[in-house]
């Protein structure tokens, strides 16, 4: 499935990087970039969008039309009857296609590499910088991590607005992004570790099978040592592997019950919470658990 990027081109010496040994050349629009998604590389031409191909057409067909009409008013000039002939010749051009509207598209996360300076924007996570092809998986990472400390910063400000409700339903949001960050950069690991084993078809109905599965900790689990032969919480001791488990199930508990304990975290969490009641979403179990993430 194609997606769309972008490319930061210097205005000025200042701000180009020093160069590399693999820096693109002088002439940007004949040199190689590569896809920062899928880590394709090709020539700048065969990068472009839908969009821009049909607005091209779109210019391609309006001067087609324009040279012909332009031919036909040379030729047909408007000529007055002569020697009591009736007979006289006008051409009066139509109107020409229109041109198609083109808007970019607006992209949410700006990246710059950390090996070559580049700029770039993409969306959600992308592995290569399409300068240089360095991996970037680290940026888009710790960029997501400090928007949500910039969130739960704010709890303060959402407190004192809304009210304690207001800022419980607020914990509920950072958790529930603390889940999607986990399961956004490990399903990206993992699709692109299986892709490049390969076969392609294999890899593709393996990616497929993830589903919601690496939104629980031992769905994530289980795919990266079955298909990969990885243990991704080898470094988490076991007390901190069972606070991180209750926290992915008090997400679930907000998402899925309105945040009221039922019998299914009863059984799952170490808790002592009682049926019925409204989870405690306190700030530092998010930062804790962000940091184990």
């Amino acid at each position: 499935q194609p997606r769309y990027f972008k490319i930061h081109i210097p205005e000025s010496d200042e701000e180009k990087p020093e160069k590399t040994e693999n820096d693109m050349n002088n002439d940007l629009s004949q040199s190689d970039i590569i896809c920062p998604y899928c880590g394709h590389r090709g020539n700048m031409q065969e990068f472009h969008t839908r969009e821009q191909i049909k607005w091209i057409k779109s210019m391609i067909e309006r001067d087609f039309f324009k040279s012909i009409q332009d031919t036909f008013k040379q030729a047909l000039k408007p000529s007055r009857p002569r020697n009591g002939s009736f007979l006289s010749i006008e051409f009066k051009p139509g109107r020409l296609p229109s041109v198609r509207h083109y808007i970019e598209e607006k992209l949410r996360r700006e990246v710059e590499c950390s090996k070559c300076g580049q700029k770039y924007a993409v969306y959600g996570i992308a592995f290569h910088c399409p300068f240089c092809g360095g991996g970037n998986i680290l940026i888009h990472f710790k960029r997501s991590k400090q928007i949500i400390m910039s969130l739960l910063d704010s709890g303060d400000i959402i407190k004192e607005k809304g009210g304690e409700e207001a800022l419980h339903h607020h914990m509920g949001n950072c958790l529930e992004d603390v889940v999607s960050l986990f399961e956004g950069l490990h399903k990206s690991l993992y699709s692109k570790a299986i892709i490049e084993r390969g076969p392609h078809e294999e890899a593709e109905k393996k990616i497929k099978r993830i589903k919601t599965n690496f939104q629980r900790l031992s769905g994530a689990e289980e795919f990266f040592i079955k298909d990969l032969d990885i243990e991704i919480f080898a470094p988490l001791s076991s007390n901190e592997r069972e606070f991180l488990e209750e926290l992915f199930l008090k997400r679930h508990v907000i998402t899925h019950n309105l945040g009221l304990v039922d019998q299914k975290y009863l059984e799952k969490a170490n808790s002592m919470e009682s049926m019925g009641r409204e989870l405690d979403i306190l700030r530092p179990d998010i930062q804790k658990g962000l940091e184990f993430v």
